[in-house]
């Protein structure tokens, strides 16, 4: 079935050849950058705290969970000399402050995944994985976003952003009552002097209606053109991915070296063996209900 997530439909607006690498290829280093690991980490701790929460565990002993997978995470994860310390950061600053459970919050979804057919007639679908569902101390249902970031983003930035009003639209449709969705951002940036307010910041996204409807036309906009390439043979795909060649963009994509050798008439072929590896796919099968 057509099937087309927020981060492909991201990568595909970024640069074409990425997408074509990252999706057609469905390649990843066997080495995540130094950004990408910390993120990826992060989520994990975070996603075993609140799972163990959602269990029905009491705080303390989700929160030794999550010290116990984060043991398993530091020996994996190389931490530069620029960046704060990851799991510092979530053991000496969040969870003593933890803005969910310790404020009345109801953890009512985990890394949830849903997927939403909008074209019954193509069986088009949206995939998508929510990082939390929780109702909060005033009865409201919010869909919340784990993001490590650098520097925060502000309210200009977030207004921006489509992920969270993609997810607040597809769970409508799926006949979830979402009031709101927010940004639960967690910085990596190193400071002097670091404290909670400086590493941790909450940011709620309120979109208008008009907003939701449009960002999910674009994305359906979207992958309606991403399906019509993925349509072409692999190698029609690959005339067809262009290349946005941006200073910003190509400094921190995954598959530059590859990028830049192909470009010059290489052959990447042994690169790919041996530096890449086949992306596993994330399973989109909703296996029990979220209590709505």
């Amino acid at each position: 079935m057509p099937s087309v997530s927020h981060s492909e439909v991201d990568s595909y607006l970024l640069c074409r050849r990425k997408h074509y690498y990252g999706y057609t290829k469905s390649l990843q280093r066997v080495r995540e950058s130094a950004a990408l690991a910390m993120g990826t980490a992060g989520h994990k701790v975070l996603e075993v705290f609140y799972q163990n929460i959602l269990d029905g565990h009491e705080f303390d002993v989700a929160l030794a969970a999550a010290k116990a997978e984060a043991d398993i995470l530091r020996e994996q994860v190389d931490i530069p000399a620029n960046r704060a310390n990851i799991f510092d950061t979530l053991f000496d600053l969040y969870f003593p402050n933890e803005p969910l459970v310790k404020q009345g919050w109801e953890i009512l979804g985990v890394e949830k995944a849903f997927n939403l057919e909008y074209d019954p007639d193509t069986q088009s679908q949206y995939p998508f994985v929510v990082d939390i569902l929780a109702r909060s101390p005033q009865g409201k249902v919010v869909v919340i976003d784990h993001k490590f970031v650098y520097d925060f983003y502000n309210y200009e930035a977030s207004i921006m952003q489509p992920q969270i009003p993609k997810y607040i639209g597809a769970l409508r449709a799926l006949n979830y009552t979402v009031d709101y969705g927010a940004y639960n951002m967690i910085r990596t940036r190193k400071l002097k002097e670091p404290d909670f307010e400086s590493m941790v910041q909450w940011l709620d996204v309120k979109p208008e209606s008009a907003r939701v409807q449009q960002v999910f036309k674009e994305q359906i906009a979207v992958a309606s053109d991403i399906m019509k390439i993925k349509s072409m043979s692999e190698e029609q795909q690959s005339e067809h991915a262009y290349r946005v060649a941006n200073k910003m963009v190509c400094q921190s994509c995954s598959f530059l070296d590859i990028c830049r050798m192909e470009l010059s008439g290489g052959n990447a072929k042994l690169m790919i063996e041996t530096e890449y590896k086949i992306r596993e796919r994330k399973s989109f099968t909703v296996s029990e209900e979220v209590e709505n």
